[in-house]
């Protein structure tokens, strides 16, 4: 099934810098999508918006590809790789709106290098964001929010929202609880959400 669609709904190295700017939607990216449930979500309730998915794991993709041509979703195109191999391919100023629920937390000391949050990848994500766009992060493991506070206190180009307070516990209503934080209430944990606006 993946080869039969790969042309249809992935996106290959090439296609990422031909996406041409459309002022007429909105252009979000959710990066690491699990199951897809939020971006299937958004995409169907938003049609006239545009949606890249960023998933480097085959199960994800494949499940996300299923719900894609079973409700006929003409809006998402999928990247099944890691984010940073296309992230200096993608348009400056491209994104109205950039989701990462749940980065993988890799809580021990000598793996922080595999985290997603880091310096570069911030410096990344400045370049594709729109002035005034949007970054939302969650996360309920504790080494994670510490280290997300931690990255963004050394920046200058995010202004902190949500009433002056860096994080809050609710998640927005329009975004669809996943697999992550469905795990994370069950488990009585407290799911922390991040609300940064590029300067």
């Amino acid at each position: 099934m993946l080869c039969n669609f790969r042309d249809q709904f992935f996106l290959s190295e090439k296609d990422v810098s031909k996406i041409k700017l459309n002022e007429n939607h909105k252009n979000i990216l959710e990066i690491g999508f699990g199951n897809g449930e939020n971006l299937i979500n958004l995409s169907v309730k938003q049609p006239n918006d545009f949606f890249i998915g960023c998933d480097p794991y085959l199960n994800a993709c494949t499940k996300i590809l299923d719900n894609i041509v079973k409700n006929n979703i003409k809006n998402i195109k999928i990247w099944p790789d890691n984010i940073n191999m296309i992230m200096k391919k993608l348009h400056e100023n491209f994104f109205d709106l950039i989701l990462i629920l749940h980065p993988d937390p890799w809580p021990k000391k000598k793996h922080e290098k595999r985290r997603l949050i880091q310096q570069t990848f911030l410096d990344d994500i400045k370049n594709v964001l729109k002035p005034g766009g949007d970054l939302i992060i969650s996360t309920d493991h504790e080494v994670m929010k510490c280290w997300i506070l931690e990255q963004f206190h050394e920046r200058h180009d995010f202004n902190c929202e949500k009433k002056n307070f860096m994080h809050v516990n609710k998640a927005p209503e329009w975004i669809l609880n996943t697999k992550y934080t469905n795990k994370a209430i069950e488990n009585n944990k407290i799911v922390n959400w991040f609300f940064f606006k590029k300067k």
